[in-house]
């Protein structure tokens, strides 16, 4: 008897609704109360995605121009100086130093500079918000149009983003990196927080891109220290011939500059014993450089440990530090951020000593949204560590900025994610370049405003 081959439809039915019923249950879940291991997949990945996607110009579906709000230019002296007056909508800065005059000295700069005869240079330290010259970069870039200056500033000699950032081309290889991550004695570390150590034919490169006052700088620094013997580094400017320079032995930070107009560099470095470099600058001789100093997944407290400031500043004569921590220190519903505040205080009060005639800004946490009855809102931490940011700022007297209220304050980060383009990575926490480029305007034109009342009123006092 002749053996019946085996029906298999029923066992393939079967198999394909159990793969539909197993799709159907993963939507639900990830359009309701999405498991913890669902969430971080997707917060990785949408980040990622986020943050290399170009963003094309079209008009904004829920934000007016930067400096919309009011549409009234400023006229008169009582319009100015009234400190009600807001004609730009800008959100102003708070001076909670002792004599409101927490500014002054970068503004009246800012006023001078075409007869400074040196460049206005402003550190911007900040965590992973300003990572990749996010934010950062269009300040630094409505400065220069308006102010002069050209290059991208301090930059590291490795870089975890360095295929991300968009106003620089930053290649390198063969080094040995320590940071706050991996070094036991932080005092060794630089202004950036890094230290970097040469390997065999270890080598950087530098090169400017396709913008306005970035395709090139008029002078590239190296900064290093150097126990033993003199050394020579050997780079080739603008893809010439190589050419050597000179590092003196040093045991305080020190600078070689090379001068001249350069598109780009790359620079050889001998592996020898004692040599650390801290970072190479790309900058001008006038107008503004501003340098991005960003450390993913930093408090900023741990600033305090670096020794070498006071030596980088005399060497780079800062007039501002912008200060922008908080994030990763900040969780969804803790209120109580005592200890973090006196981390800071004492902080900012090293930082007030190692760059003595500097003017300082701290900027508070964005918006930061999580899932609360199926909706992202604010988390409640939020609120309580940019109250905790104003007591640093009113305890030490320097000047606060409140990003949170120039996004438009609660619940302002979804607006940020679902605008078009989008200007926040669907983590609700990280800004993309367009949302870098609307907040940097707005911080911009805050600036500006401020100069604008500084000279009024300083043009008064001299006229009395």
């Amino acid at each position: 008897m002749e053996t019946q081959p085996k029906n298999y439809i029923y066992s393939v039915f079967f198999l394909v609704v159990l793969v539909v019923i197993i799709l159907i249950g993963l939507k639900i879940a990830d359009e309701g109360i999405e498991g913890e291991l669902f969430s971080y997949a997707k917060k990785v990945f949408s980040q990622e995605q986020e943050q290399e996607q170009f963003f094309p110009v079209v008009e904004d579906q829920l934000f007016p121009p930067p400096g919309s709000a009011g549409g009234n230019d400023i006229n008169t002296d009582t319009d100015i100086l009234s400190s009600d007056n807001n004609p730009l909508g800008i959100v102003r800065f708070t001076d909670y130093s002792p004599n409101a005059n927490g500014l002054h000295s970068f503004l009246g700069k800012l006023c001078n500079i075409e007869t400074l005869n040196r460049p206005v240079r402003i550190a911007f330290f900040g965590d992973s918000f300003i990572e990749g010259d996010i934010l950062s970069g269009d300040l630094r870039r409505l400065f220069q149009e308006n102010m002069g200056g050209k290059g991208v500033g301090m930059m590291p000699i490795t870089s975890q983003v360095n295929g991300f950032r968009k106003t620089v081309v930053h290649q390198f290889s063969a080094w040995d990196t320590r940071s706050f991550n991996n070094c036991s004695d932080k005092s060794k570390l630089g202004i950036a927080g890094y230290e970097y150590t040469p390997n065999r034919n270890a080598w950087v490169y530098y090169q400017g891109v396709n913008k306005d006052h970035l395709d090139s700088c008029n002078r590239v620094s190296v900064f290093y220290t150097l126990e033993n013997n003199d050394t020579r580094i050997f780079y080739k400017k603008n893809k010439g011939t190589s050419v050597y320079a000179q590092l003196p032995k040093t045991d305080k930070v020190s600078r070689v500059d090379i001068d001249g107009s350069c598109g780009n560099i790359q620079i050889s470095f001998p592996q020898l014993y004692g040599l650390q470099v801290y970072g190479v600058s790309l900058e001008d001789t006038a107008g503004v450089i501003l340098d991005n100093y960003s450390i993913r997944g930093f408090s900023g407290a741990g600033l305090k440990n670096l020794s070498k400031l006071s030596q980088f500043n005399d060497l780079l004569q800062y007039d501002l530090i912008i200060l922008g921590y908080g994030l990763n220190v900040m969780e969804p519903k803790r209120t109580e951020y005592e200890s973090y505040k006196a981390e800071m205080i004492q902080t900012i009060n090293h930082l007030k000593s190692s760059f003595p005639n500097a003017n300082f800004l701290l900027i508070s946490v964005p918006d930061r949204s999580h899932k609360e009855n199926g909706n992202y809102e604010t988390m409640p931490g939020v609120l309580a560590m940019i109250k905790s940011q104003e007591e640093i700022c009113e305890k030490t007297g320097i000047v606060f900025w409140n990003l949170f209220e120039a996004m438009g304050g609660r619940n302002s980060m979804p607006l940020f994610v679902d605008s078009t383009p989008p200007k926040a990575n669907k983590d609700y926490t990280h800004l993309t370049f367009a949302g870098g480029e609307y907040l940097g305007n707005l911080l911009y034109e805050t600036f500006i405003h401020e100069k604008d009342v500084y000279k009024k009123r300083h043009l008064q006092t001299v006229v009395k």
